[in-house]
């Protein structure tokens, strides 16, 4: 049995997690969550992912804050961004910081397919 990937969904809405793990789940990926960048940081000392689904607007700690902090580190991770449509510039900020791609919520579930096969394989 081929192994399956690792991806860490992190984000404080748990509806939005619960989400994402059952499609992400659905298309052959372990998923592994947090619910804010610190648990995520916490989560990527113990554990090895193929990827990141990051939201931007977190308490606690933010996804433009972790993304940062990912930066710093090596290897890190592909990192895909997440937030509402109003924060457009916020996704763009993200990716010149080193996000590899965004997906905009409400997340299409074609959209996190292709996105997640493109960066995470």
């Amino acid at each position: 049995m081929k192994n399956r990937k690792c991806i860490l969904v992190v984000d404080d809405d748990k509806d939005v997690l619960l989400f994402l793990e059952d499609r992400l789940n659905a298309l052959g990926y372990d998923v592994l969550t947090a619910r804010n960048g610190k648990e995520g940081l916490e989560a990527l000392q113990s554990q090895s992912v193929a990827g990141v689904l990051l939201d931007l607007n977190m308490p606690v700690m933010g996804g433009m804050t972790m993304l940062e902090k990912l930066g710093n580190s090596s290897p890190s991770p592909p990192v895909i961004v997440m937030s509402a449509t109003g924060h457009r510039s916020k996704l763009l900020e993200a990716i010149s910081k080193g996000a590899m791609d965004f997906l905009i919520k409400p997340i299409a579930q074609d959209e996190l397919a292709s996105k997640c096969w493109r960066l995470f394989q």
